[in-house]
């Protein structure tokens, strides 16, 4: 079904003749280079490495985000793990897996959209 709609609207885009409303709405997806810039709640991420051992492996939804922690939502419960200490791989609603160092992260996330970062 959701399928279906989006060839459709993409019907409608290109008869109408607005292409560059279809180039927004793409540019707006969530990918490897964009990450930062969007909201992280809701994606499926996993703890690679911490330097506390208890935290590595743990896996789930991010249902929470401050300034300093993110929360995951495991099979045992919530975990709150520190960003400055963490490294993240998180899946992106487009099947990709990205690695992101927490301590990039450490910041508020509506703040997160002012701050640039440099490609590495």
């Amino acid at each position: 079904m959701y399928v279906y709609i989006f060839v459709s609207l993409l019907h409608i885009l290109r008869y109408y003749n607005v292409n560059y409303l279809l180039i927004h709405l793409l540019d707006n997806m969530i990918t490897s280079k964009n990450v930062f810039y969007h909201e992280l709640i809701g994606l499926y991420s996993e703890v690679v490495k911490s330097s506390n051992k208890f935290l590595i492996g743990s896996s789930g939804n991010i249902i929470d985000e401050t300034k300093k922690t993110i929360s995951i939502e495991t099979e045992n419960g919530v975990k709150v793990i520190p960003k400055n200490i963490s490294v993240l791989h998180l899946l992106l609603p487009n099947g990709e897996w990205v690695e992101i160092e927490g301590k990039i992260l450490v910041n508020r996330p509506e703040d997160r959209i002012k701050k640039r970062y440099k490609r590495v």
